[in-house]
């Protein structure tokens, strides 16, 4: 395909030519990528040639050039390999001469070592499930899909992170639940959603790559306690899974080692109709406590007289509640002052005191309640021993409950939904798991953060489970849907990656509410670790956040976000759109309420400088309504994309109204003098230079259409950034490319894309649009 762009060919095509050249000293090829002692590259060794904004004729596609053309269509600056002498290349700061390679060689296949390869995994997701403290609090446990994550509680740094050995034929098996060993403080109970547990030494990573298998239905749930009987003590592990036939069932489990003298033992305790969605032990295993749906399951340990976990025995009583029990906690204690009953079985009963959260947000607490259940009638019983109940859930508050008093206290502001409350071993703490993939640890006296702990806070197809409660709808968004995280990496520390991210993670796969991203997370890489978190936009984190009508109030979405080639500059775009449900009052004065709502859009892009002193980013410039609906339109209208300069500082962005814009700096004056910061340099300010208007408004999708597909763009900057590359969603695929200086469009070429245009972009002289198809379009 022929091009009418001039680009130097130099720094892609010599790549690969001196590598299928052999050297005079010695038969193995020579890597050219190490020509001195800095490594410095091919630009820098043999001189790049200056930027050029002209263009010229040059033929040939993917690399591939005919022999008959082969010596037109190279460019007089770029580097000729059959002229280069053997000095050049010692001048150069090779430190062995290359023979003149071969016109006639074949080309071979690709090399191995230059194939793509995917790294490790990085980050991931906790999973719904209570965090442990370890037995001396000085490290807090977590888990992801496959592995399980050790924090320092003093330092809130990762440890040590533990992969499972998850063989090829189980795919879709993951972590579904994890506790601590009540028996060895360094073992860590692992069960996976496939129905196989680990027993992993998390010190040292041991028992990672063994496993047993316990059901072929899977588990769900599980929990360990640590039982005595026959002169041995040992952990039993409890676990629930769908039965083969119908319902589900709890099985106690005794896992020993394959080679030990003890066998694998293993005995159902309870059967149930109903999914049974949480299981919990007390005092030794004395107390199973778990729940069915809207009911309350409640056993205790018949007799210690059995030898093999096959032969344990329980006594299961169970109770229905109002709704479905959606959270619940207990709490046991040896029964004293047991001289007076009259009945002596509850001598040997425990004093289990429960908490009870159903789906509607009410709590139950039940004082005594496995005495009461088998109706102890002399009312010698003391009373329970738990003062303080711990809630928390999607109104971000945590709550204190006294209940000897009844009063209240709250820790208001919470970053997001409260999904598990824990409480240390010495009572000193509290350990918070966060729905936006965040833990911390709060201390019991003074309720301050001690330890933080945050993943990649980027959002996550959730459960589709029915709702069992109604509850207000708020704004969905309308099929397809594609919702895309706005991430970059940044170029002063590569390591560093930067989200737009919000207080809603988990997305509705046919339901997904529109969800607001107003803060930056910035993640390193390298530790795993959350470095910074601050807002982009409006939020609403210290402001009530709902409306009277009881909907929440929504925040502004950050939809695109690009840093400079010298990380020094963010901009970011955040666009906001009243909901439906808002204006829904102008019904009756027969107007569009579609209409009604994009005059309300509001459309910002901002610019944002790094702060060393600060460690943030701080706002520049803000530039309202950037691009409009439409040419015609005075309406703030979405911007599609937004690229930055990869060789100066310099932006570009295109709208709705299918018109490029390119922004750059300018020193900031008041009265014609230049305004200084306290260390002598100008402030700069943005602003649009340059506009270009790509085509017929024909070419173009109707703009701000919420019943058809959304209008696609995107823009481009070459590697030198002489050319920018545009392109919106058209009917003929048309791509342009400009020249950003003078904002001409130097050639339009039809056909680059199909359907919607996802990406375009540069790699070295080749052109990526990326649609309906992948297409490569050599320049």
């Amino acid at each position: 395909m022929a091009s009418a762009l001039k680009r130097k060919r130099g720094p892609v095509e010599v790549l690969d030519t001196p590598k299928r050249s052999k050297s005079v000293k010695s038969e193995t090829p020579i890597s050219l990528q190490k020509f001195n002692s800095q490594n410095v590259g091919w630009e820098a060794a043999f001189g790049a040639p200056p930027k050029v904004k002209d263009l010229a004729q040059t033929n040939g596609v993917n690399g591939e050039i005919s022999d008959s053309e082969e010596d037109s269509a190279v460019s007089e600056e770029a580097l000729d390999f059959d002229t280069l002498q053997e000095g050049d290349f010692f001048a150069n700061g090779l430190d062995k001469p290359i023979d003149k390679p071969s016109r006639k060689r074949a080309l071979k296949g690709p090399d191995p070592s230059r194939t793509w390869k995917l790294s490790e995994s990085i980050g991931g997701r906790m999973i719904n499930a209570d965090p442990a403290f370890t037995a001396d609090e000085k490290y807090i446990i977590v888990a992801s899909r496959t592995t399980v994550h050790i924090y320092s509680t003093s330092t809130s740094l990762l440890t040590r992170s533990i992969k499972l050995k998850i063989e090829g034929n189980r795919p879709n098996a993951r972590i579904s639940t994890y506790c601590l060993s009540p028996t060895q403080p360094e073992i860590v109970w692992v069960a996976c959603s496939d129905g196989h547990i680990y027993s992993v030494n998390w010190t040292s990573g041991a028992g990672a790559t063994q496993w047993w298998a316990t059901s072929s239905t899977g588990c769900d749930y599980m929990t360990v306690a640590s039982m005595e009987s026959a002169g041995r003590r040992r952990d039993v592990v409890f676990t629930t899974e769908k039965r083969k036939d119908e319902g589900w069932r709890v099985t106690a489990h005794e896992l020993a080692p394959p080679d030990g003298e003890i066998k694998i033992a293993a005995r159902t305790i309870y059967t149930s109709n109903d999914q049974i969605t949480f299981l919990t032990t007390a005092k030794e295993g004395a107390v199973v406590v778990g729940a069915a749906g809207k009911k309350l399951l409640l056993g205790r340990l018949r007799s210690t007289e059995y030898d093999t976990v096959d032969k344990i025995k329980y006594e299961f009583r169970v109770f229905e509640t109002t709704d479905r029990i959606s959270s619940l906690d207990l709490r046991a204690s040896e029964r004293t002052g047991t001289e007076a009953l009259k009945k002596s079985i509850l001598k040997r009963i425990p004093i289990v005191d429960l908490v009870i959260g159903d789906v509607r947000g009410a709590i139950f607490v039940h004082n005594d309640l496995l005495a009461n259940l088998i109706r102890a009638q002399d009312g010698t019983l003391p009373k329970g021993i738990s003062n303080y109940i711990i809630s928390g859930g999607t109104e971000t508050v945590l709550v204190l409950w006294q209940l000897d008093t009844g009063k209240q206290q709250f820790l208001p502001h919470m970053s997001a939904t409260i999904q598990n409350v824990v409480v240390a071993p010495s009572g000193s703490s509290y350990g918070i798991q966060l729905a936006d993939n965040s833990a911390l640890i709060l201390s019991t006296a003074e309720l301050q953060p001690t330890t933080n702990i945050a993943g990649i806070q980027a959002s996550v197809l959730g459960t589709s489970e029915d709702s069992k409660v109604w509850r207000l709808q708020d704004e969905t968004w309308k099929p397809p849907l594609i919702q895309r995280t706005p991430a970059v990496i940044n170029p002063r520390s590569p390591s560093q990656l930067l989200l737009a991210v919000g207080q809603m993670h988990e997305v509705n796969p046919r339901e997904p509410l529109v969800m607001s991203s107003p803060f930056l997370q910035t993640f390193d890489l390298g530790s795993g670790h959350n470095l910074y978190r601050q807002a982009l936009t409006r939020t609403n984190i210290t402001n009530i956040n709902a409306a009277p009508s009881a909907h929440r109030l929504s925040e502004p979405r950050v939809t695109h976000m690009q840093i400079s080639y010298d990380g020094t500059w963010l901009a970011t775009v955040d666009e906001w759109t009243p909901p439906e449900h808002d204006l829904a009052f102008l019904g009756h004065q027969e107007k569009d309420l579609e209409v009604e709502r994009r005059a309300r859009r509001e459309v910002f892009l901002k610019f944002w400088q790094w702060s060393s002193e600060n460690k943030a980013w701080e706002l520049v410039s803000r530039i309202d309504t950037p691009h409009t609906l439409g040419r015609s339109s005075s309406f703030a209208g979405r911007i599609l994309d937004i690229t930055a300069d990869p060789t100066s500082l310099r932006f570009s962005t295109v709208g709705e109204d299918g018109v490029v814009c390119i922004w750059s700096t300018k020193t900031r004056k008041r009265d014609n003098v230049v305004v200084r910061d306290k260390d002598g340099k100008a402030f700069r300010n943005w602003h649009c230079q340059q506009a270009i208007s790509l085509g017929k408004s024909e070419l173009l999708d109707e703009p701000g259409s919420l019943d058809a597909p959304l209008t696609s763009g995107s823009v481009a900057f070459s590697e030198d950034g002489s050319v920018l590359a545009a392109a919106c969603s058209s009917h003929d695929g048309v791509l342009h490319l400009v020249d950003p200086e003078s904002g001409i469009i130097r050639m339009s070429q039809s056909g680059l894309f199909e359907g919607n245009i996802v990406k375009v972009d540069f790699l070295g002289q080749d052109l990526i649009t990326l649609s309906d198809k992948l297409l490569v379009y050599d320049l």
